[in-house]
């Protein structure tokens, strides 16, 4: 309560607001950021300035917050005094009877974040301290102002522009209390920036932080210029692009955004991740600011008649699969629209950002065959022996043409005596299901992961090739011919 409300009352001299910068002041404010954030650093801690917390169809400014494992959150507000404008001035308490405008909303702020952190954690009991940054005044310039100023901010909760780190440390301690087991950073700090974490697993029940290369690439600035992002198959580039997308969304109220995908499905499942993230996130995502294009067949020029002039973003997601040449013609003279491309296989001599990592690697067997029995002959035996396992782990038939899908899934059904799926560009899930057995070619597996893969003769050659070993999260089976058993 003690910092709920503020307001100003100077009798003899009003506060200026100076649009000359003074270089000094600002000399002193740069250098007394620089030690607060050496500070936190310092003590394994987390600081987060000018932080936009956003909830449910609600966000909120925040000067300053910072994470310490031991102690919480301190929430801080940035005070902008400077010595020459306090001279003779006084400051009081606001109350009904004056009816001045509140100039804190450190209360308010906190209950915003206890309620932030218990809706994503469902359980919350960080201690939270308030704290006063004078970005341009120092102790001793405080120490001679007014008593008022004294008796409504005590000073043990004051940052000031000279403090050491050692100093700005000790403050902070001496507001909190220290916890034997410390807070964790991916809870706290994860759970206000939820939109951006990597969604729970049963390894990761509270999500996971994004790489520092995915982080990169979500904190890139958007530009006239179109934002790349490349990367090996199973290097996250759709799981940051989607973090992307609502970062938009919440960031820009008048955002519309095109999604250009090479398949319904890809578009269905960057749906559903946009769905699954918001929900975890507890932030509104409005899909009516949304629109999804896919092309009637696979590298095909992009319709661009079926953009909307309001269109603000445009988004495409594995561009190696699409032709994006007569799109990108059409938007290069458009002003104020945003282009964010995704793909394994990027223009060269092109500026991009690289993802690096590879997070799935999923163990390989070989089978060769001779043509005394076949690719068709060893899949079904192999499928015979998954078959207990496929009504809680589908598995994905990639063939190296379309000519083969009917072929192998007549085989396959009356073998098995099960319905299997063919995936071609206009595959929905509005009104069908991946369950049990999928058949696709290279250039319809966009977006998919599935348990188990089996390849079927294809080209180790093709540049698709490493997109359908990255289907696979746990193991792969390569069906190929033995051409050393035929020499």
């Amino acid at each position: 309560m003690l910092f709920s409300f503020l307001s100003y009352l100077f009798p003899s001299k009003p506060i200026k607001i100076n649009e000359d910068t003074n270089l000094f002041e600002e000399k002193k404010q740069i250098e007394s950021q620089k030690t607060l954030e050496n500070s936190v650093l310092d003590a394994n801690g987390v600081l987060l300035k000018d932080f936009t917390l956003f909830h449910h169809n609600a966000s909120l400014f925040i000067d300053l917050l910072i994470f310490l494992p031991h102690y919480g959150l301190y929430l801080g507000e940035k005070i902008s005094w400077k010595n020459s404008d306090l001279k003779g001035a006084s400051v009081e308490r606001s109350s009904r009877k004056s009816k001045k405008t509140s100039t804190t909303h450190l209360e308010l702020t906190e209950k915003i974040l206890h309620q932030k952190l218990e809706d994503v954690l469902s359980f919350d009991s960080t201690k939270i301290e308030r704290f006063f940054w004078m970005e341009y005044l120092s102790e001793t310039e405080f120490d001679a102002l007014d008593p008022s100023f004294h008796k409504l901010l005590p000073k043990e909760r004051l940052l000031f522009c000279d403090d050491t780190i050692q100093s700005i440390q000790n403050k902070l301690i001496s507001l909190g209390s220290y916890q034997d087991v410390p807070y964790s950073k991916l809870k706290i700090i994860g759970s206000l920036r939820a939109h951006a974490l990597l969604l729970p697993t049963a390894t990761e029940p509270f999500g996971a932080f994004l790489d520092d290369d995915q982080q990169i690439f979500l904190d890139s600035p958007l530009t006239q210029s179109p934002l790349m992002l490349g990367g090996a198959c199973a290097s996250g580039k759709s799981t940051v692009l989607v973090r992307k997308i609502l970062q938009v969304l919440l960031e820009d109220s008048r955002a519309k955004i095109m999604i250009i995908t090479p398949t319904l499905l890809n578009g269905e499942t960057l749906r559903q991740e946009l769905t699954a993230l918001a929900d975890f996130a507890v932030v509104y995502l409005d899909f009516s600011r949304l629109q999804f294009l896919s092309p009637n067949k696979l590298n095909t020029p992009i319709d661009t008649n079926e953009f909307s002039s309001d269109i603000t973003h445009i988004v495409c997601d594995d561009i190696q699969l699409l032709d994006i040449t007569p799109f990108l013609d059409h938007t290069a003279g458009s002003k104020g629209k945003f282009i964010i491309l995704c793909g394994s296989i990027l223009e060269e001599n092109t500026s991009q950002q690289t993802l690096k990592h590879i997070y799935r690697n999923p163990s390989i067997h070989f089978v060769h065959f001779s043509h005394t029995k076949g690719a068709l002959y060893t899949l079904l035996s192999g499928l015979r022996n998954h078959l207990d396992i496929l009504s809680t782990s589908p598995v994905i038939i990639i063939l190296p043409n379309e000519e083969l899908l009917d072929e192998y899934k007549n085989a396959i059904d009356e073998y098995l005596h099960l319905e299997t799926r063919i995936l071609n560009t206009s595959f929905s899930l509005q009104y069908k299901s991946l369950e049990f057995i999928t058949l696709s070619t290279l250039e319809h597996i966009s977006s998919l992961s599935v348990s188990h893969c089996y390849l079927i003769n294809l080209d180790p050659n093709n540049l698709l090739y490493p997109l359908a070993l990255s289907r696979a999260s746990e193991s792969v089976t390569i069906i190929s011919e033995d051409l050393h058993s035929l020499s």
